[in-house]
């Protein structure tokens, strides 16, 4: 009979002064995102605390200390074969999965190595990879590939639309294959893979296809029988099923072929050399035997079974549909583990629906960076061939073994919140839900001026003007076209025009599009939606008058529009340029509608009708600047200073030709598959080159203005000011108004002017990149709180902590 290994920690820990208990620590904050990492497991943590303070020992010491430490590791081995039902001296302990895979195809890679020296014909073989596995199994095959020297072809295995793999690719190939790498669960959407139908596929051939299944997230969530299978390598991690990180083990099946990753003393049979990480062992070997205990029908308090864990899921799920109406889920719930979600909510990016979770106490994860314009899909969502709303949607939501009921409840009010949030945001505009406790309604009027709407590195401009309930919209773009639509009807805005600054070289405008989503009728003049024959555009409004000026260079047919504020002497503030002019940068002129020639003149003119502080709303943002000045792109950008340098005028000839130059480096660049349009900087010229930010504590010792610019959905639904130290909620200005404050800064009309400025984020990054184009513009002011809410919420549970 196998001596518990709880049991054995149990003794040495209370013999040690310690306690063992069933609770875990665990914040206010609901932690759904349990598929990139867990809480440990208390029990685990008490493992590893006792392992390090009292049997410290070397596995590989002869002596009794040594052997307490051996009969440690030993007995973990032992509950890692009976959860995956294979033999002890095929369980190799590792410090992840990451270096299990590596272990695994180096070994086959190895072999094929050293069997091609003997003479073993390998030409025409395959490896297959499916197309959703972990980013760490195609890498590592590419790298030892690569390291080795093998040119052998790899396939990649493509999925459905629910992600099931392509089995009839598998079996064109298998006849070629020497090596499969599929997934037991897939990391993103929870889909179960059917390994045995893969197993009748490649066993049919005469050869042996040798056989690595990433199991990660598949231990504790479904019942691997891995000696009913032929699978060469497995792979697991303790950091998803509570134990530390830093820890997990490698199934290796006897007679596949073996090669260390790490030599030197000979530990783990010679596969994984190194002083064994025991600490780590005993908590994974702890939570190991919590899974058999569970397979046996032991209850345990602290893993909830799968009964449990489907009950939570259909919470989740009802939850999900009454707060967000145009949810779509992204994975099979017939083919799934109950503990992931992954799902798309149309009209909103995954983002901004991570960060309206996390402001309402969720941790989940997506496919895109916060501090990041370009949206990166998730490689999952993109070989399931979803729609391109929903890959940019893309969330995923995971719970645990160990997460609680009261973590779901407290979840789905959490979920109910954001979604009247977002409708109270413009955003969710189907959203029904009643008698949730968001105390402040944002005023409908509260959108005034300009507001920016940003996809993919691209701009759409809006002009508010709250009083008369009008507005223009300049450079919709086919992705931001719902939202737009969304926030037009939601705030009942009458749209005097749609408009392009240019046409466009490589796709079609979306102004008829927005125009026929918003049922109104095209009014336009010309092609670029300008509603009458003069100039001035009559733009209902008491504050704005717009010009419209032709700026040709970029397209023959670019203008850009002059925005004059009536109330301040009819003085020009801001213009939207379109691509002719970019933070860093000039708009290309290498395309077939492009005119290098006409470029020159116009930015002479720009230069005779633009200050210094005139602020350009560009159609592109490469930099993260959100917006830049005349006066800054005059400065910093070398081509334009030399072209309308006075006391030395750059001839049309050679503007063109070190154009020509400039735009031929551009030809073969790309951002996320979409040309370039137009000279860009890596990095933007700041005075200072340190970094604008500011620690949390200092908000009590100094005279500041403290700004929140997330989302007006974020703003809803945080709470938590007190862990600034302030006794007042933060001014909101959206990032996507931040424009407005930076015209009213350089026209001097701000209440603001000549103070500090502090701004706020959830991380610090969406704030710092506000912070460096403000810096940019010259105002050295305005500063970015280091961390964001994160760092403070951390400092203010240190000191609660420290207090207590």
């Amino acid at each position: 009979m196998i001596i518990s290994l709880i049991g054995m920690i149990y003794k040495y820990y209370e013999s040690f002064g310690g306690k063992m208990n069933d609770s875990f620590h665990n914040s206010n904050r609901i932690y759904f995102d349990c598929n990139a990492t867990t809480p440990i497991l208390k029990d685990a943590c008490q493992a590893v605390l006792c392992t390090m303070e009292k049997v410290y020992g070397n596995p590989s010491s002869t002596h009794m200390a040594g052997a307490e430490a051996k009969m440690i590791l030993e007995r973990a081995r032992i509950f890692a074969s009976e959860v995956i039902q294979a033999k002890p001296s095929e369980i190799f302990f590792t410090s992840g999965a990451t270096e299990a895979i590596q272990i695994s195809v180096l070994s086959l890679l190895q072999w094929i190595s050293a069997q091609k020296k003997l003479g073993t014909n390998f030409e025409n073989k395959k490896i297959l990879i499916s197309a959703t596995e972990h980013k760490a199994v195609p890498n590592a095959v590419e790298h030892w590939c690569k390291v080795l020297g093998l040119d052998i072809e790899i396939i990649t295995i493509p999925v459905n639309e629910k992600g099931h793999l392509n089995l009839n690719v598998i079996e064109e190939h298998a006849q070629e294959t020497i090596f499969l790498c599929t997934m037991a669960v897939n990391n993103e959407t929870g889909l179960i893979t059917n390994l045995k139908n893969i197993e009748k596929i490649i066993r049919k051939q005469a050869h042996h296809i040798y056989w690595l299944v990433d199991s990660v997230q598949a231990l504790g969530k479904i019942d691997l029988k891995l000696s009913e299978l032929s699978i060469d390598y497995a792979t697991f991690s303790g950091h998803k099923i509570h134990a530390p990180k830093g820890i997990g083990f490698l199934y290796l099946r006897e007679n596949a072929p073996q090669c260390p990753l790490i030599v030197g003393g000979g530990q783990e049979q010679g596969v994984r050399s190194g002083t064994e990480n025991l600490p780590g062992i005993a908590a994974i070997g702890v939570v190991l035997e919590k899974l058999n205990q569970r397979k046996k029908g032991i209850e345990s308090s602290q893993l909830r079974s799968e009964k449990e864990l489907f009950e939570f899921r259909n919470i989740l799920l009802n939850a999900l549909n009454e707060a967000f109406p145009s949810i779509e889920f992204n994975t099979d719930l017939e083919e799934s583990v109950p503990t992931t979600l992954n799902f798309s909510i149309y009209g909103l990016l995954s983002k901004e629906i991570m960060n309206a979770f996390d402001a309402a106490g969720i941790s989940i994860s997506g496919g895109s960076a916060c501090n990041s314009k370009s949206i990166e899909y998730s490689h999952v969502l993109c070989a399931m061939n979803l729609p391109e709303w929903k890959k940019a949607s893309g969330v995923r939501l995971s719970f645990s073994m160990m997460t609680t009921k009261n973590e779901i409840l407290n979840g789905v009010q959490a979920i109910l919140a954001a979604g009247k949030a977002f409708r109270n945001s413009c955003l969710n505009l189907s959203c029904s839900i009643e008698n949730n406790n968001l105390d402040k309604i944002p005023d409908k009027s509260s959108f005034h001026g300009v507001i920016q709407f940003q996809y993919d590195y691209s701009n759409t401009w809006l002009l508010v003007d709250s009083n008369t309930k009008n507005c223009i919209i300049i450079d919709p773009t086919i992705e931001s076209m719902d939202r737009i639509a969304s926030f037009i009807q939601c705030r009942n805005l009458s749209v005097q025009a749609v408009l392009d600054t240019h046409s466009h070289a490589d796709h079609e405008s979306s102004r008829k599009k927005l125009l026929n989503k918003l049922n109104l009728i095209d009014n336009s003049n010309d092609i670029l939606g300008w509603p009458g024959d003069e100039n001035i555009l009559l733009f209902n409004s008491n504050e704005w008058e717009i010009e419209r000026l032709g700026t040709p260079g970029h397209t023959k047919d670019s203008v850009s529009y002059l925005v004059y504020n009536k109330t301040n002497e009819e003085k020009l503030e801001f213009v939207f340029v379109g691509d002719t002019i970019l933070t860093g940068g000039l708009g290309r002129t290498d395309f077939g509608i492009s005119a290098v020639n006409q470029f020159y003149n116009t930015l002479h003119l720009l230069n005779k009708k633009f200050d210094d502080n005139v602020l350009l709303c560009p159609a592109h943002d490469y930099n993260n600047s959100f917006a830049t000045t005349w006066g800054v792109e005059k400065n910093t950008n070398k081509l334009l200073e030399k072209a309308i340098n006075p006391f030395n005028v750059m001839s049309l000839n050679e503007f063109c030709e070190e154009k020509k130059l400039i735009d031929s480096e551009l030809c073969s660049n790309k951002v996320q598959g979409k040309i370039i349009c137009g000279l860009i900087q890596s990095s933007v010229h700041i005075e200072d080159k340190s970094e604008p930010t500011i620690n949390p504590e200092k908000l009590n010792n100094e005279d500041f203005i403290l700004i929140d610019i997330r989302d007006k959905t974020e703003s809803l639904l945080f709470k938590d000011w007190n862990i600034f130290g302030i006794e007042f909620e933060p001014i909101s200005i959206p990032m996507i108004q931040i424009t407005n404050l930076m015209i009213d800064l350089l026209q001097k009309k701000s209440n603001f002017l000549n103070k500090k400025i502090v701004l706020l984020c959830s991380t610090g990054n969406r704030s710092l990149y506000i912070a460096k184009s403000f810096r940019r513009m010259g105002f050295q002011n305005v500063w970015s709180i280091n961390g964001g809410v994160a760092f403070s919420r951390l400092r203010s549970d240190e000191k609660l902590n420290n207090d207590f």
